[in-house]
């Protein structure tokens, strides 16, 4: 979160090609990263929880835990390269490109 952060406030001072340069990845990268994870942390959750909490887990923290297990298979790289750029990315690579 820290680092999303960091590098949408300072969107105008650091571009893709001078991070990628630096640092060997960029917010492409990042967003592509999230979207791996996302689905990673899916998994080990369904694995962890094969029967999303039917195991002594109240019906809330099933249907919760079955809701969250949902959006991370749905996160798409539209959806996290604009949550790394903090706006879609035509819209951002308008404004800094």
């Amino acid at each position: 979160r820290s680092l999303c952060s960091h590098l949408r406030d300072r969107s105008d001072q650091v571009q893709n090609i001078d991070l990628m340069t630096v640092s060997g990845f960029c917010r492409n990268c990042l967003a592509k990263w999230l979207v791996i994870e996302a689905r990673n942390l899916s998994e080990s959750l369904k694995k962890e929880n094969p029967s999303c909490g039917d195991h002594g887990g109240s019906h809330h923290d099933s249907d919760d835990l079955r809701a969250i297990m949902q959006s991370l298979d749905a996160m798409g790289y539209d959806e996290a390269a604009q949550y790394v750029y903090g706006m879609k990315y035509d819209e951002w690579k308008d404004r800094h490109a």
